[in-house]
């Protein structure tokens, strides 16, 4: 008798578990989900905590042109340039070119301009534990990507694992369009 109460609750427990599996299956992501941030949110001079990386966006400016080093870069469009301080609580990190864009109010999605060196701006600097450091990131927009802007960073991913859960920051540039461009605008960091 004990043998059969024995494999009658091992059926049991089988059974169970192979419910619960089953059932554990509808909280799988979809497959949108699964290539989705954890995203945190926040305003232009607020620091936004994303565990792996704390930044702030410190200034904004909208340019016709940027002075860089010795020498002037034009554009057809505007040059919208975000101050941003950056620390990391833990191991160093560096973001690359394709982990920082502006994104706009209909979801259109501006990378950093390409005319600008990345050691000229954030993406050439190594983010320390510990450490504020502050660089711009200069994008090359329409003048009607300007409202509701936002900046969108995202964790610097190892490019042979990549980590679905990675946590990013969408801040809110505070932009209306009102802005009134500049014709030059410095890169140079302040007192050189």
């Amino acid at each position: 008798m004990a043998g059969f109460l024995r494999r009658l609750g091992a059926l049991t427990l089988g059974l169970s578990l192979a419910a619960a599996a089953v059932c554990a299956q509808t909280f799988a992501l979809e497959p949108d989900q699964k290539n989705a941030y954890l995203t945190t949110s926040g305003d232009s001079g607020e620091e936004v905590d994303a565990g792996r990386f704390s930044v702030k966006v410190t200034k904004t400016a909208v340019a016709t042109s940027v002075d860089v080093a010795d020498k002037t870069i034009e554009t057809g469009n505007l040059f919208l340039v975000a101050h941003v301080s950056a620390t990391s609580p833990a191991e160093p990190l560096q973001f690359r070119r394709h982990e920082a864009w502006l994104l706009t109010e209909g979801d259109k999605k501006y990378e950093v301009t390409d005319k600008v060196a990345d050691d000229a701006m954030l993406l050439g600097k190594w983010v320390q534990a510990g450490w504020w450091i502050d660089a711009p990131l200069v994008f090359e927009v329409p003048k009607e990507a300007l409202p509701g802007a936002e900046l969108v960073l995202i964790t610097p991913n190892n490019p042979l694992v990549v980590d679905n859960l990675a946590p990013d920051v969408q801040i809110d540039l505070g932009l209306t369009g009102g802005e009134s461009p500049v014709e030059h605008y410095s890169l140079a960091p302040e007192g050189t």
